[in-house]
């Protein structure tokens, strides 16, 4: 009986079909951003939340905060908001707000790919804030 070998190639294609599905089915995003704060270079990771209200700020060399509210879940972002502040004496003072309306993830984007190069400087001493960040597709 001869080997029919166009049916054979049929359940391989299926099931490397059915895995790449699976590996993006698993992949979460992750907004991850660069600080440079007098010559301090800081790095942090936010995952996505379906609480705004429950997202907690960074500190950036006691002299900015920076919030990033990722909206969403692992399969989809609806938005992502940051804002950045400056520290006073008396409370964080409002600089920026950013709004992203459905982000898409990048497997490897650049390091700024979501915010290009961003600058910031403080309302009273002059002090400069650098901060870059991109959306990482994240598999576990």
């Amino acid at each position: 009986m001869p080997l029919n070998t166009r049916g054979c190639w049929r359940p391989l294609a299926l099931g490397l079909l059915l895995a790449g599905l699976a590996s993006l089915a698993s992949a979460a995003p992750e907004l991850r951003c660069q600080f440079e704060v007098n010559a301090e270079v800081h790095q942090h990771a936010f995952s996505p939340s379906q609480d705004p209200y429950r997202v907690t700020s960074v500190d950036l060399s006691q002299r900015f905060r920076f919030k990033a509210v990722v909206l969403g879940d692992a399969q989809k972002l609806e938005l992502i908001n940051l804002y950045v502040y400056y520290q006073t004496r008396r409370q964080p003072m409002l600089m920026q707000h950013v709004k992203y309306v459905a982000p898409v993830a990048q497997a490897s984007p650049a390091p700024d790919a979501l915010t290009g190069q961003m600058a910031l400087y403080s309302p009273f001493l002059g002090k400069e804030l650098q901060y870059r960040c991109a959306l990482h597709e994240v598999t576990p």
